[in-house]
């Protein structure tokens, strides 16, 4: 293919796919749905639906993260590589924050495929 249609076809892909991405209705809700979220625990406000938050994790290993609910209690979770966890509303009552704790989490399965324990150690 010779340069000045190869630089053609690229002009008219790139003519399309501009075209295309301007024709996606993005209301501010499902702009923020598929914004990408940054590493770590993230509030939504407003809630999208029943999720009121979520936690990201950015690693390669699985870790442990501690989370507090509005009542005071917490829990734990297990999060996988490049994973996320969301949170949903319990009733009147939403997690207000979560982070990651050294306390190892239990796993199961052969090694090279792993998985989170159903039951996780208290942080």
């Amino acid at each position: 293919m010779n340069a000045n249609l190869a630089r053609a076809v690229t002009a008219a892909g790139m003519l399309l796919a501009a075209t295309a991405v301007g024709m996606i209705d993005t209301s501010s809700n499902t702009a923020s749905a598929i914004t990408p979220r940054p590493c770590g625990f993230y509030p939504l406000n407003p809630p999208q639906g029943e999720q009121t938050g979520g936690y990201v994790h950015c690693g390669d290993g699985f870790i442990l993260i501690k989370f507090h609910w509005s009542t005071g209690t917490t829990g734990a979770s297990c999060i996988p590589p490049y994973s996320s966890r969301p949170f949903f509303r319990d009733g009147a009552h939403k997690v207000v924050n979560a982070y990651y704790v050294t306390t190892r989490p239990n796993l199961t399965g052969p090694p090279g495929n792993q998985m989170c324990s159903t039951y996780q150690p208290r942080a």
